[in-house]
């Protein structure tokens, strides 16, 4: 081959509806209304035109039609992080539902970076997407960009954390009924020196954790006990929850005189890493410690002891996001908004040997 020739590019042929209606020797409208299921066409019309449209390499314009309609048929996933199963399962969930009603997803993740988030946010609506659902990654640092979110006429659902001074509806589990789940079950245990680990002090917690330790503490103070110990690190953490759970508990057992006889982690990866520093301070999961998580991540079945913690329903979760967030879409233009939804749904508790 001559290097000097350049290769000649393949002529790609654009098929239109007006090339299926010239070989069918149909009217454009006709093949117009069998392809987007609509109007009067019978059902032998329609099974042709389709075939055709098929046989010769026919793709709707998609900007064209977004053009007319002005939507994309795409909802923006925000994500604070991809490395749990927790999140997968809830990316996965919140895809299934968007196909289900015909849109597609477009994701980000912040990875916990509040300014990061921030961008995503201005990118998905410079994308034009019909909406957005989003695991918020700060309550304090962009309460102000929030609020103006909730104002800015694409619709955005919350998803797994809430921002409740915010002016946007929000799904997530009940994390209170979930923190009380987890108390409880350790009192039934007979265990009464309780501690809390999360991943950042009081400070800097999301509601998420704020409400999990609530609903924690109010069991206690029902049974009578003092408030559960709270461990955490001093500043915003960008390391994995199963090294802030192994520091944070390595560092409550170092006085060698363990002050509690049971542990409740705000989610699995922490209860993970503070597993290993109890095995490591030579205690043994559940008789000296007790160990309960929170998520069910698909490691805990198998972790050994097998992990203790408090499920939640994150099929459940995604599919009423998608769904109110769709409810928005459908709502007539300039039509009022009610105050924002905020839809709990109750966790399960999951026995296993780590209590």
């Amino acid at each position: 081959m001559n290097p000097s020739k350049k290769p000649t590019p393949r002529n790609r042929t654009v098929v239109d509806m007006d090339a299926i209606a010239k070989k069918l020797g149909v009217s454009k409208t006709t093949v117009h209304y069998a392809l987007s299921r609509k109007g009067r066409v019978s059902e032998a019309v329609r099974s042709q035109i389709l075939t055709v449209a098929s046989e010769m390499g026919y793709r709707p314009n998609l900007l064209a039609r977004s053009l007319r309609t002005k939507r994309t048929q795409t909802i923006g996933v925000i994500l604070s992080s991809l490395s749990s199963s927790f999140h997968a399962h809830l990316l996965e969930a919140l895809d299934h539902a968007a196909q289900h009603n015909g849109y597609n997803i477009f994701l980000a993740c912040s990875y916990r970076d509040a300014d990061k988030e921030r961008e995503l946010f201005d990118m998905m609506l410079s994308k034009g997407v019909d909406g957005i659902i989003a695991a918020p990654t700060s309550n304090e640092q962009h309460q102000a960009v929030y609020t103006q979110l909730g104002g800015d006429g694409v619709p955005i659902v919350f998803v797994d954390r809430d921002v409740p001074e915010s002016h946007i509806d929000c799904v997530s589990v009940d994390n209170f009924v979930g923190g009380k789940l987890a108390a409880e079950h350790l009192l039934e245990a007979g265990r009464r020196r309780l501690g809390f680990v999360t991943m950042t002090h009081r400070g800097h917690q999301s509601s998420t954790v704020t409400e999990r330790l609530n609903g924690f503490n109010y069991a206690l103070q029902s049974a009578g006990l003092p408030p559960a110990t709270v461990w955490g690190t001093n500043v915003l953490n960008q390391s994995t929850g199963e090294a802030v759970g192994y520091e944070v508990m390595s560092s409550a057992l170092k006085s060698g005189d363990v002050p509690f006889d049971a542990v409740f982690a705000t989610n699995d990866n922490l209860a993970y890493g503070a597993m290993r520093a109890i095995r490591e301070a030579h205690l043994r999961i559940p008789q000296d410690i007790a160990v309960v998580g929170f998520d069910d991540q698909d490691a805990s079945a198998f972790v050994e002891p097998p992990l203790t913690t408090i499920r939640q329903p994150v099929q459940s979760v995604g599919v009423a996001a998608v769904e109110l967030l769709l409810r928005h879409l459908k709502a007539e233009p300039g039509s009022n908004r009610a105050d924002p939804e905020r839809l709990k749904i109750e966790p399960t508790l999951v026995r296993r040997g780590s209590s």
